[in-house]
């Protein structure tokens, strides 16, 4: 899944302009006091400083020496007290991408801006790395504290022309955006987002304790939905309740890792299911799906090519697919394939296939059902709107290595016209049950991606829409500078609820 995600408004921007109209009708002491707060100690402050603009701090990391491709700047900080936001600041290069990789392509020093949740009292920084590499290192605050990681990863290529001319393409993450992008002239195929195929043996690997939650002195319980109700973690039978009650529920969760603000917390979307396929001695990811009863999964037909459904496996409440010993996961076998009667091979359509499994008698924080579409069927009622995907799709396509953290991307959905007028590729693929959507920017689902939910949020729940169905290729890559198609869940729904377990 190519991530990057255009940010909204964040309160700390709203915080600055309000502060911005504070400081100018009061008094000079004011900023002068507010200037001159102590800031913490910096061990390297060849790497790293601490900039005010006049009201508000932001960090600053330069580095001399930052590799043509693919560089990875990670920064951990230490803040007094305990965390009072779930939003703890990001790294975006400094004064912007573009001058950014210009300064790495020429072997000039680039620079990154850290922005912090509290602007005004700036955590410390403890470490910094590039690409692995320690840089800086330095102690925490003494309890109570908290601490968190930030990180960014900047791809840089050369271009000739109009083509891509390096392996270093960005196909996840933070594409770089340099003119002219590739066009239609550009030699492209049309391919379905291809379910995944490798993927190491089912053996448990083990994460680092602590590497994606905040780190405190007294842990607190992760809140949980108030329709569900908190036991270990397999939580009690929800017989009682309907899926009305219950579906589409983002859950609440602490965000305690902030991956370029592109990374989906565990349990954000519960009814994110990891298909895999049945080796003869291990299991390979293939495909995402969406859980939409306690019987019931929906995922793309596509994905099961020759494969039968004593094959398949689905996995609940997954979110690091390198630790198969998450606590609360559920697996399940395929009792039932159903391919939609009217799928074609790699045509989007009919691109649906229901999964049934033995029921889900409780369910948790981590494993609840996305609700179902019951608004107009009409595509010109969400034209112009934004969807949402999410999925462990390819980080880099021509290394077919899938992300073992999900990501998700917002995405615009255009009209039939427009779809079809940007690409004469996908003319013959139109149909009126296609969704056209994306951000030609780079940015969008890639291999792997596959089955997962086009979903939109309604009423402060979120809802299926979409299957995550067809997209081009060039030069054996994710053509995202072009829109994905979609099967349209909505069109089929009469299909859906006919084979549908509740």
């Amino acid at each position: 899944m190519n991530k990057n995600i255009k940010k909204k408004t964040t309160t700390l921007n709203m915080f600055s302009t309000h502060l911005w109209g504070i400081i100018f009708t009061g008094s000079l002491s004011a900023l002068v006091c507010f200037v001159s707060a102590q800031l913490p100690p910096v061990a390297c402050p060849e790497y790293f400083k601490y900039i005010s603009d006049g009201l508000t701090y932001f960090g600053k990391i330069t580095l001399t020496q930052v590799p043509v491709g693919t560089a990875e700047v990670r920064a951990h900080f230490s803040q007094r007290g305990l965390p009072t936001s779930t939003y703890y600041g990001r790294i975006t290069p400094y004064p912007d991408e573009n001058t950014v990789v210009h300064s790495v392509l020429n072997h000039q020093p680039a620079t990154f801006r850290v922005e912090f949740a509290n602007a005004g009292y700036p955590p410390k920084l403890t470490h910094l790395s590039l690409n692995g590499v320690e840089l800086c290192v330095s102690s925490d605050y003494p309890p109570p504290r908290s601490w968190f990681k930030l990180s960014y990863r900047l791809y840089t290529y050369f271009i000739g022309g109009n083509d891509l001319t390096s392996p270093n393409v960005p196909i996840s993450l933070v594409p770089v955006e340099l003119s002219p992008r590739p066009n239609s002239t550009t030699t492209s195929q049309i391919k379905p987002i291809q379910p995944a195929n490798k993927y190491p043996s089912f053996t448990p690997v083990q994460t680092v304790p602590g590497s994606s939650v905040i780190n405190t002195q007294t842990s607190t319980p992760m809140p949980i939905p108030p329709t569900l109700t908190q036991s270990t973690n397999a939580l009690n039978p929800q017989t009682e309740l309907s899926l009305d009650a219950i579906c589409g529920r983002e859950a609440s969760v602490v965000r305690g890792f902030v991956y370029g603000g592109i990374e989906v917390a565990r349990g954000q979307f519960p009814w994110l299911t990891a298909v895999y396929k049945k080796d003869t001695d291990a299991l390979s990811f293939k495909c995402g799906g969406s859980l939409i009863s306690r019987r019931t999964v929906i995922s793309a037909a596509h994905c099961f090519r020759r494969l039968r459904a004593e094959q398949i496996v689905l996995f609940f409440g997954r979110h690091d697919l390198e630790n198969y010993s998450e606590e609360g996961i559920l697996a399940r076998d395929v009792d039932k394939l159903i391919i939609h009667p009217e799928y074609q091979n790699d045509k989007p359509n009919a691109d649906i296939a229901l999964l049934h499994i033995e029921p889900l008698e409780t369910l948790s924080q981590y494993i609840h059902p996305i609700c179902l579409w019951r608004e107009s069927v009409e595509i010109s009622s969400i034209v112009g709107k934004t969807a949402t995907v999410v999925g462990w799709g390819y980080e880099i396509e021509s290394n077919e290595d899938i992300s073992p953290l999900p990501k998700m991307v917002d995405v615009t959905i255009v009209s039939k016209n427009d779809c079809m007028s940007s690409s004469a590729t996908f003319q013959q693929l139109i149909t009126d049950n296609t969704i056209c959507a994306g951000n030609r920017d780079g940015t969008g689902p890639c291999v792997g991606d596959s089955g997962g939910g086009l979903m939109m949020q309604r009423g402060g729940r979120w809802v299926l829409r979409g299957i995550v169905s067809v997209g081009q290729s060039s030069r054996q890559r994710c053509n995202l500078y072009e829109y994905v198609l979609y099967c349209d869940v909505v069109k089929h729904m009469t299909w859906v609820r006919r084979n549908f377990l509740e």
